[in-house]
Order: structure tokens, then C-alpha cells, then sequence
């Protein structure tokens, strides 16, 4: 009876921690889509890929993204970044914007915000093999 109880609990343990997998680390290739929120404008939804580097010590880690054409990576650039480990944010600043990310498990969500606080793009991706 005893030993019944125990693997029970260690079955529903399993399941839940399932449910709320963590990333192993965030180094590697995420892809998704980035979407236009702003239709009167040169912006175009895109599938993506982001190849992210692991964050040094200082948090400091670079985002290099591919934007998909014709089933082809097209190199777009690479953010330099900070990531919040307590938070699961990142955050890129550019001349033109602000991109903030919110990592949970292997998702990640986030936005670019123009420099007038103008939401322009909401991005959505999962890391690959994950």
C-alpha cells in the first residue's frame, strides 16, 4: 500500500514538473512568427528564426535573426541584448525601437515598441527540437 502511494506521487511529481518545463539554457535557434500590428505601414508578418547566444555573466547575449523567404533564411541582423534570469526577460535596444522578450519553458513572446511607445510587431517562437 505504501509503495503504491509513494509511485503515485512521484507519477503526479512528473507530470506536473512536465507541464512546466524549463529551456535547457537559451542558447540555440527559436523560430515562429512576427507579426505587424501597425497595417498602414512598410512592416511585413514574417516566420523568423533567432539564433540566441547563452547570456555571459552580465547577462549580455545577442539575438541574430533570419527572416524566412521562399523556405530560405534571410540574415536580417543581430540585437545586442540584456537577459533578466529572475524575470525570463530580455531586452534589445535599437535606434528605431525597443524589443522586450518574455521566456516561459521553450516559448518565447515579445514585442517591438517604436520610440514613441507605438507597438509595432508581436513576435511568437519556440525553440527548435524542444
Amino acid at each position: 500500500m505504501k509503495t503504491k502511494l509513494i509511485a503515485q506521487i512521484l507519477f503526479s511529481m512528473l507530470v506536473a514538473a512536465s507541464c512546466y518545463a524549463v529551456v535547457d539554457g537559451l542558447a540555440g535557434s527559436w523560430s515562429g512568427e512576427s507579426i505587424c500590428t501597425i497595417r498602414d505601414s512598410p512592416c511585413h508578418d514574417e516566420q523568423v528564426i533567432y539564433h540566441i547566444s547563452e547570456p555571459d555573466s552580465a547577462g549580455k547575449l545577442n539575438i541574430q535573426a533570419d527572416k524566412v523567404v521562399n523556405g530560405q533564411p534571410e540574415e536580417m541582423g543581430t540585437l545586442n541584448c540584456i537577459y533578466d534570469k529572475p524575470a525570463s526577460q530580455i531586452t534589445c535596444q535599437m535606434g528605431n525601437g525597443k524589443w522586450e522578450f518574455t521566456v516561459t519553458g521553450n516559448t518565447m513572446k515579445g514585442t517591438l515598441k517604436l520610440p514613441d511607445g507605438r507597438l509595432f510587431r508581436n513576435v511568437s517562437v519556440k525553440k527548435d527540437g524542444q
